[in-house]
């Protein structure tokens, strides 16, 4: 019904709102026409006003030409009003009245959709997840302890004695063989055949040997390899022991040809390239031979151990 009047208690009621404030001309001074008449009366310009409460001249201009379609939100305009009103030492309240009068158009609302509503934990309340970490945690150390207490101590040493034996006869497996040896190996096929046996030849029975000479005789040994053998066996050395001794013996490039603890009462023969460098533990209680000649180990140290070397 725009642009149509109703006489209602002698005043004329404006459905539009430019009407409304063409109604308010005829009969009291707008918002923006009292704004505007308290700010010429205090002698202050456009500029000055707007700095003071913090606007543009822009919006100075709109509120005193009641221009509010040029202003955000009716909440907005009424916080410009007041703050205008108070520079001004007018009464807010009477022109906030006047701009419920007005009856600016809500700003719509927004609607915000419902999300998934998620649970926080309150603070100070431990999760589930905390409880079934300490659990697991207590479980393990519980099947530790028992294992502790009633597994015996042989046991976990033949384990480790087992393993350890196995990973060093692995080591020495992989280094026995190269691996392109081992690549070579793997990949020539092997081929069987029979082998092929001739036929014997018919021997007369009544044949004599061959040459009159006697099969069974045996070739002279060489002198060289005779020599080489006599060497060997000369280079000998002969440990005998009185009581526990620990011997340690090097050859000429100086690889431990014989390591270990000789027990009580027990004889030892070394072989090897010499000249030999000994270790000898206990020495007051070992008697070594070399070249059946006897070797001195009385210049040991005090804890009883001779180093010497042997030609």
């Amino acid at each position: 019904m725009n642009g149509e009047s109703v006489q209602q208690g002698g005043l004329v009621g404006i459905t539009d709102p430019a009407d409304m404030v063409g109604a308010q001309s005829a009969s009291a001074p707008t918002v923006g026409q009292q704004l505007r008449a308290a700010r010429e009366a205090k002698g202050l310009s456009k500029g000055e006003a707007a700095k003071s409460i913090k606007l543009s001249v822009r919006q100075v201009e709109a509120l005193e030409a009641d221009d509010w379609d040029n202003l955000p939100c009716n909440t907005i305009v009424r916080g410009f009003v007041r703050n205008y009103a108070r520079l001004l030492n007018l009464d807010a309240e009477r022109l906030m009245h006047d701009l419920d009068a007005l009856h600016f158009p809500q700003a719509p609302e927004l609607k915000v959709t419902t999300g998934t509503p998620v649970s926080m934990p309150q603070e100070g309340t431990p999760d589930r997840r905390d409880y079934a970490r300490v659990i697991f945690g207590l479980l393990i150390l519980a099947a530790a302890v028992a294992a502790y207490l009633f597994v015996p101590i042989e046991l976990w040493q033949s384990t480790l004695t087992a393993v350890k034996s196995a990973m060093e006869s692995r080591t020495a497996t992989e280094e026995k063989l190269p691996p392109s040896q081992e690549a070579a190996t793997a990949n020539t096929p092997v081929v069987t055949a029979a082998p092929s046996v001739p036929e014997p030849a018919a021997v007369p029975a009544n044949l004599p040997p061959v040459g009159g000479a006697d099969t069974s005789a045996q070739l002279p040994e060489s002198p060289a390899v005779a020599d080489a053998a006599a060497e060997a066996q000369a280079n000998v050395l002969k440990f005998s022991f009185a009581k526990p001794s620990w011997v340690e013996v090097r050859d000429k490039s100086g690889r431990v040809i014989f390591s270990q603890l000789n027990p009580e009462g027990s004889q030892k023969e070394v072989s090897g390239t010499p000249p030999f460098s000994l270790v000898v533990g206990n020495s007051a209680y070992v008697s070594l031979q070399y070249r059946n000649k006897p070797v001195d180990l009385s210049k040991r140290s005090k804890d009883d151990v001779a180093r010497l070397t042997v030609e």
